[in-house]
């Protein structure tokens, strides 16, 4: 929760900024609902909020409602619900962004990213190229739970009304196995199209290789499946940088910037 002042004669006055928080619960005006422990630390010992104290609830599936803290507690927090913000709302564009895993804090700057600017679906990729491989099932499951964790942030951030579907790495072959509709771009600095030659479409898939890029075999068999290869351009752009650049080129063009 930030904290703004101005002034008013000789006097400042706090003002501060009512918290959203993600909640996957059905918010129902006049409903009191009790906040998980996690969520109930942050509110208590983190941004020291206490009874009679607003915070607003939000999920994809119900909207934004404000609500007032009845119980707060270090570990418990109960909030009652009042009137609804906002109806749920997304882009008029289906954005399903596939990332080759990186190492080190890339794939969570990617994902933190790509939340603000409005995608829908994500999955990690296991490519030729890349040096990241989840053979730990229980190492894998904290990661995803980790990522899930960068995403409801972001959606808390930016105001978007709910956090993207993380699914499970898989390896690029069995990704072109999935059956979609939407249209299939590929980044790659070899690419003869540009974003802004992509015909008027409603759904995208997005791929995007890791650190070292992706192998002429997959290249091949990316286009063999009826992926454009789209050219960002002179500048060759990190596995971090690449997607965001186009995400928000395509959400200008045809999503809700």
């Amino acid at each position: 929760m930030e904290k703004l002042t101005k002034s008013v004669g000789l006097k400042k006055i706090c003002i501060m900024r009512v918290p959203r928080i993600y909640c996957d619960d059905k918010l129902v005006s006049g409903a009191s609902i009790q906040l998980d422990s996690e969520t109930a630390h942050y509110l208590i010992n983190v941004l020291r909020l206490k009874p009679e104290n607003e915070i607003n609830l939000f999920n994809g599936d119900t909207g934004e409602f404000r609500g007032v803290i009845t119980t707060g507690s270090k570990k418990e927090v109960v909030v009652k619900i009042n009137e609804q913000l906002s109806k749920p709302s997304r882009s008029p564009l289906y954005l399903h962004l596939a990332l080759g895993l990186s190492k080190g804090d890339r794939m969570d700057y990617a994902i933190q990213k790509s939340v603000e600017l409005g995608v829908a679906e994500i999955t990690p990729l296991y490519t030729e190229f890349n040096e990241v491989r989840f053979k730990d099932i229980a190492r894998l499951q904290k990661k995803i739970i980790h990522w899930e964790k960068i995403a409801i942030a972001a959606c808390e951030q930016c105001g978007s009304h709910g956090p993207p579907t993380i699914n499970i790495p898989v390896a690029l072959n069995e990704f072109l196995k999935k059956e979609s509709n939407a249209s299939r771009l590929v980044l790659d600095k070899s690419g003869d199209n540009s974003l802004s030659e992509i015909a008027k479409t409603e759904a995208i898939d997005l791929v995007v290789g890791p650190e070292g890029g992706l192998s002429t075999f997959e290249l091949k068999n990316l286009q063999s499946q009826g992926y454009k290869v789209i050219n960002m351009g002179p500048r060759i752009l990190r596995t971090e940088t690449a997607p965001i650049a186009a995400l928000a080129i395509l959400q200008s063009g045809y999503g809700d910037m």
